[in-house]
């Protein structure tokens, strides 16, 4: 998505009231949307046209929203912010661990759900425009992440998927060029400015890109400071 182009979202919520009250929120913000109570729905526009983010319920009316997520993991890393009245840790946690960008506890207020999909979509388009004109490969301990394809391959180029947010995560360590990032400056590059984008989600994301990279000390933690990685000169 470039600065120019018209964000488009996708609202999944089972509760219809809900789902107009916020889908008339976003397109007051010139954000143009679809919305449906359903896996079933959502594949139905999902297959017609793209999305820049996905704001995702679980409680749905035909499949857990958990079933969803990984669903579209699989094949897309649109940004997805879970919104859910399930607030345990556990829930937040697989939600998180299967690659939801953020998670968002009902109720929540308004205007601060507008302002932290509005800053994300501003900053994808900001990076895109970015990206656009200076791409760059970063070569590391027998890795390579390409800017321009958004893929990271070893060194037998064996493609590796990564979700958005874990491919943020590891660009922002990759730009820091060996300077340690602390878990709050990483929760805003991967979280494009939401104020709430946590320490505990940075963990995670963490974590799932040492178990993707099969050498937890290619992310090096140190600790009281946050965590770096070297880049190849």
């Amino acid at each position: 998505m470039s600065p120019a182009e018209t964000p488009r979202i996708v609202i999944v919520e089972d509760d219809a009231t809900l789902r107009a009250v916020m889908a008339e929120l976003f397109r007051l913000q010139q954000i143009e949307v679809e919305d449906v109570d359903s896996v079933t729905g959502f594949f139905s526009v999902w297959d017609a046209r793209r999305f820049d983010l996905v704001l995702l319920d679980l409680n749905l009316v035909d499949e857990d929203g958990l079933v969803l997520l990984r669903k579209v993991r699989q094949r897309d890393d649109v940004p997805i912010f879970v919104v859910s009245g399930r607030d345990d840790r556990d829930t937040r946690i697989g939600a998180l661990e299967m690659g939801a960008d953020d998670y968002i506890c009902k109720p929540f207020d308004t205007q601060e759900l507008v302002l932290r999909v509005k800053n994300y979509l501003r900053r994808l388009g900001r990076r895109a425009d970015t990206e656009g004109r200076r791409p760059k490969i970063w070569r590391f301990a027998g890795w390579v992440l390409d800017e321009e394809t958004r893929q990271l391959t070893n060194t037998e180029e064996r493609p590796v998927y990564l979700t958005r947010a874990e491919y943020d995560l590891l660009l922002a360590l990759l730009r820091a060029r060996g300077r340690p990032l602390s878990k709050i400056q990483l929760a805003d590059a991967v979280g494009g400015g939401n104020l709430d984008t946590s320490p505990e989600t940075v963990a995670v994301l963490i974590h799932r890109l040492r178990r993707k990279l099969g050498d937890k000390e290619i992310i090096q933690t140190l600790s009281g400071v946050g965590y770096k990685v070297q880049p190849e000169a």
